[in-house]
Formats: structure tokens, C-alpha cells, sequence
């Protein structure tokens, strides 16, 4: 599978015009759309397509993922490869999940780390090195987010080296969500919706790292 990227399906409809293909994935264990997490990534899309972006939409929870609950990536040979050729393929990630325990819930993560396989496999085929894929990331989160921020002295918090294999332009990170006041939750979709219609590209080095200032509603 490894190293064969040049007769990946392409799932994307052509274009005449060469306009930025974004993926915009719900990592949430449960892909209702009553979670807040559904909500961001349609406010995300709805941005992204009125600035003439084609948008994919992937809701991780409802992919079966072998080995996520155990935290094993038993699913390599089969069920990886159509998601990931699809991530490939994103001139633009959007990736809103819940903290779980410190980073990504189990089945995203296992998701970006067989995309880091891919990529270093890419780069072993081919003799050059694989750009990271760019990405907007925005976080829910129980506790305020300065306890993610400030963990153990990391700024932009521990969790974003779980991220395997993007070069994030921006993270938003909005803590205590059981007290976030619905105004509030309103004004971070309004935010998310302006962020999908930015086609400014990522810089690497250069993430910018946004936390809720309502710690508590």
C-alpha cells in the first residue's frame, strides 16, 4: 500500500478553476449533530465554501477504526487507506475534537498517524521530503483552557504534538464547555465560519494559539 500514492482514487469532483480543496473533519466520537464539534466543522465549511472553496466533510465516529478503543493500529491493510488518500489529497485540513485525555480522541489519532506513515513512506519512495498538510485545529475542552495551555510549562500546550503530520496555522482551543454560555458558543461559531473563509496559507513556525477567556460561561 505504502509508496503507491500515484493510483490513489481521487474523490474530489473536477474543477475548471484551481480553487483549495479542504477536508473538514468532525473527530468526535459521536458525529451527531447535536455535538458542538458537528456544529464547528459546519460553520468551518459553510466559510470555506463561500470563499469558493470545495469542501469534504469526514466524521470520524462514524468510521469503524479496529483498535481504537484499545489504542492498537490494527486497521493498516484495509480501512486506512481510503481516509487517508483523502487527506492527502485536502489542500486544507479543519480538525475540531474534544480533549480526550490530553489530545486527540483514539480513533483521530490513530487516523493521523497512519497519515504520518504515509507521508514518511512518500518521502522514502520518492528521495524528497513531504510537506506537512496545513490545518486549522479547533478544541473542546471540560477544564478551562489555561490548564491545557500552561500544562508542565508547554505555551501552546502538550496536546498539538499529538497532531501528527500538519503544519497548523491556527489552533483554537475553547475550554469548559459545560459552562460556555450559548451567547458564547454562538460568537466561537461566528469566529470558526470567518476562519473557513480565510484563504491566507499556513506559515510554518509561525501557529497561532487562541484560548476561550470564558472560563467559567
Amino acid at each position: 500500500m505504502f509508496g503507491e500514492l500515484a493510483h490513489m482514487r481521487l474523490p474530489w469532483h473536477s474543477h475548471p478553476l484551481p480553487v483549495k480543496r479542504v477536508l473538514v473533519i468532525n473527530g468526535h466520537p459521536d458525529p451527531g449533530p447535536e455535538r458542538y464539534c458537528a456544529a464547528l466543522c459546519a460553520a468551518y465549511a459553510e466559510g470555506a465554501q463561500a470563499s469558493g472553496c470545495i469542501t469534504q466533510r469526514l466524521d470520524v465516529g462514524a468510521v469503524t477504526v479496529p483498535g481504537a478503543e484499545s489504542g492498537r493500529p490494527s486497521w493498516r491493510r484495509n480501512g486506512a487507506a481510503e481516509i487517508v488518500e483523502r487527506i492527502w489529497q485536502a489542500d486544507r485540513l479543519f480538525i475540531a475534537f474534544p480533549m480526550w485525555l490530553g489530545g486527540p480522541p483514539p480513533a483521530l489519532q490513530l487516523i493521523l498517524e497512519e497519515f504520518t506513515r504515509w507521508q514518511d513512506a512518500e518521502a522514502e519512495h520518492s528521495g524528497e521530503p513531504v510537506e506537512a498538510k496545513d490545518a486549522h485545529i479547533v478544541v473542546t475542552a471540560s477544564f478551562p483552557s489555561l490548564f491545557y495551555r500552561a500544562r508542565r510549562g508547554a505555551p501552546a500546550g502538550e496536546w498539538e504534538a499529538s497532531l501528527s503530520g500538519l503544519r497548523i496555522a491556527q489552533a483554537i482551543l475553547i475550554g469548559s464547555m459545560e459552562t460556555t454560555s450559548l451567547e458564547d458558543r454562538k460568537r466561537w461559531l461566528i469566529e470558526v465560519r470567518h476562519l473557513g473563509s480565510s484563504l491566507l496559507g499556513c506559515v510554518p513556525g509561525k501557529a497561532v494559539l487562541r484560548c476561550s477567556r470564558h472560563f467559567s460561561g
